[in-house]
């Protein structure tokens, strides 16, 4: 039963996210720090002072104990074990410490694809990818973030290479919904059926 434990544990990643909102480290005595086992072993799995922003949690020093997470009087603080397969197929990630999205869904012609989920899981993240709103880094953000060509050959083979390469070549448009509907004064103004009939492209109005 131990064996097969280590056997688990060994074949797990993690993520270590902590919320940039909710951290506060000069309101905290910096808990996730001081009993961080990690930590008082001389390792540097979790970096913070009282002059500090935010929080930095070493993912590859990181041993998913848990500690932290209880600790944070702001919880503040969350770390995901994955599969370790989930170590690769990074499709986009923010920045250290923050959200990753593992892969993508492939949109394909004359279907409906839908996206379900709870908040926070990638949703947006992933129809901002499709849409070309946003460039997928494959994990690696700041000055190490790939460029397209980059980008198109690691989807080289799929269905996916095929599709960014179109949207780049303005041979697809891509067209999203405002999310918010408070926010839709921000973006158009004027009558509905105005916009309405000078956004009619398939003459479809009354369809």
């Amino acid at each position: 039963m131990m064996m097969t434990q280590m056997a688990t544990k060994d074949k797990l990643t993690r993520i270590a996210i902590v919320s940039a909102d909710k951290c506060r480290p000069n309101r905290c005595r910096q808990e996730c720090k001081k009993s961080c086992p990690v930590v008082r072993m001389g390792k540097l799995c979790i970096e913070v002072t009282p002059s500090d922003t935010v929080a930095r949690i070493s993912e590859s020093l990181c041993i998913g104990c848990g500690i932290c997470v209880k600790k944070c009087p702001f919880d503040a603080i969350n770390i995901i074990n994955l599969p370790s397969n989930l170590s690769r197929d990074t499709t986009h990630r923010y920045g250290e410490n923050s959200f990753k999205l593992h892969r993508l869904p492939t949109p394909r012609p004359g279907q409906v694809l839908g996206l379900v989920g709870t908040n926070g899981i990638g949703k947006s993240t992933a129809l901002n990818i499709l849409s070309g709103k946003l460039k997928p880094n494959l994990g690696r953000y700041g000055s190490d973030a790939p460029e397209w060509s980059e980008i198109l050959k690691y989807f080289k083979g799929s269905e996916l290479h095929n599709f960014f390469t179109r949207i780049l070549e303005d041979r697809m448009k891509s067209v999203m919904k405002i999310q918010y509907v408070d926010q839709i004064p921000r973006v158009v103004s004027g009558v509905v059926s105005t916009l309405l009939d000078s956004n009619n492209e398939r003459d479809n109005k009354h369809s």
